[in-house]
């Protein structure tokens, strides 16, 4: 366990990514005074008071949609993360508000569950070749999801950017290299890292309090060659 670590002796910190850490686990850890160990990184559990950093998720959806509505997509599908994940739902919220703002349609089946992993981004692209009313673009909840979906669709017949958009999250390095290189939402990861070492160092050596989530590190809009205006 967690707190197990820090008994043992093994760590003096914690970073943690994994926001699927139970509870029980993280009120073991306050229990054992061990609250000023430990600092979220990206992922978070909800409810708790652990320092958190993070990209601003939702601000990076609404990027996103608000690139793809400017080249006059109106038809526009999401593929998700993964449920009960704190970084799905940010991202699901921002999608959903900017749609909402610009009035574009909302039908159910575009917005399809994912895992942020290649196949769940090909078993979304099947899906979509299925549909009678395709979306002319699609916004991922990650890179590799879309990396995924825009292999399916090519074996399926339709071409990125020229038959449907794409739009990714993360701006991971094998997006600038992709073919057609991937539009995506980019995060600083070289300084969040950063930041949470920071705040960690603090608060092991008393120095900084820090406590719940930080202001969200602002996120970029990385234009690329998978998106353009539909087709018609």
């Amino acid at each position: 366990t967690l707190s197990g670590y820090f008994l043992d002796g093994r760590i003096d910190g914690a970073i943690s990514l994994d926001g699927r850490l139970s509870p029980s686990a993280l009120q073991r850890c306050k229990d054992h005074g061990l609250s000023d160990r430990i600092v979220f990184l990206c992922e978070w559990v909800e409810g708790q008071t652990f320092p958190v950093i993070s990209s601003d998720n939702v601000e990076g959806a609404r990027l996103a949609i608000r690139h793809l509505h400017g080249l006059g997509h109106r038809k526009i599908a999401h593929v998700t993360g993964p449920d009960g994940n704190v970084l799905t739902a940010a991202r699901r919220e921002g999608m959903v508000a900017e749609r909402a703002l610009h009035g574009l349609p909302a039908q159910p089946d575009w917005i399809i569950r994912g895992d942020f992993s290649l196949e769940s981004g090909h078993d979304a692209a099947q899906k979509i070749l299925a549909m009678r009313d395709r979306p002319s673009a699609v916004f991922c909840s990650a890179d590799m999801v879309a990396f995924g979906l825009i292999a399916g669709l090519l074996k399926g017949g339709l071409r990125v950017p020229e038959d449907i958009s794409v739009v990714g999250f993360d701006d991971i390095e094998m997006s600038e290299y992709y073919v057609p290189a991937l539009t995506t939402i980019r995060q600083d990861r070289h300084f969040l890292g950063r930041r949470a070492a920071e705040v960690l160092l603090d608060r092991l050596t008393g120095a900084g309090s820090v406590s719940g989530p930080e202001a969200p590190v602002p996120v970029e809009l990385i234009v690329r060659a998978s998106t353009r205006p539909p087709s018609s």
